[in-house]
């Protein structure tokens, strides 16, 4: 250790000086590294979860302050889809509310004079997981109209059926001939939202 201070001395002024000078940048750098850059750090991340906390309190307060309106509209939620949920098909299992769509398309037909010739389910769609609420599709055919006006009923009572929610799509007749109505062919699909109890 001794050795040092004479070693420091044999140098010249001028390497002295930058020797110095380059021991108080690395001292400057070593604190910088270790303790100010990890400081400024920490004090930004505090703004940034101050600021972040701060909108979540602002969001949070404004939520108390509007609670009874979201009150309200969840209540007139709930109440339109039990209203709704009515007129859904409900079931154990998707085949039973297939089974019974088909049975709604076949009564509807008969009530108008009509027979459903062919019907075909089709792939559901799920529209939600909980509670389970799916839209069934059935593709039908009904050959040998001889009215427009059972036609026109049938469309009617699919249309504005009370009892469940039934939708209507791709509705075609096809006509032999020149006779508009006798002898032709109806084919659309016909849909309705079930509820089911057990997934398939």
């Amino acid at each position: 250790m001794g050795k040092f201070p004479e070693l420091f001395y044999k140098i010249k002024m001028r390497e002295r000086v930058l020797l110095i000078v380059a021991v108080f940048v690395l001292l400057f750098i070593g604190i910088d590294r270790a303790v100010i850059t990890p400081f400024f750090t920490s004090i930004n991340e505090t703004k940034e979860r101050l600021e972040t906390q701060k909108q979540l309190l602002k969001k949070y307060y404004s939520f108390i302050a509007n609670k009874k309106q979201y009150e309200t509209r969840l209540n007139d939620l709930e109440r339109y889809y039990t209203e709704y949920q009515e007129k859904f098909l409900s079931e154990v299992t998707e085949e039973l509310a297939s089974a019974k769509l088909q049975e709604i398309i076949n009564n509807l037909a008969n009530k108008n004079g009509l027979v459903v010739s062919r019907s075909t389910a089709l792939k559901k769609e799920i529209i939600n997981k909980k509670p389970y609420l799916i839209v069934l599709s059935i593709n039908f055919e009904i050959s040998n109209l001889d009215s427009s006006l059972k036609l026109q009923n049938f469309l009617y009572d699919i249309e504005y059926n009370n009892e469940k929610l039934l939708f209507l799509d791709n509705l075609k007749i096809k006509t032999l001939g020149l006779n508009v109505v006798k002898g032709a062919t109806i084919s659309s699909t016909l849909m309705a939202i079930a509820s089911i109890e057990k997934k398939s």
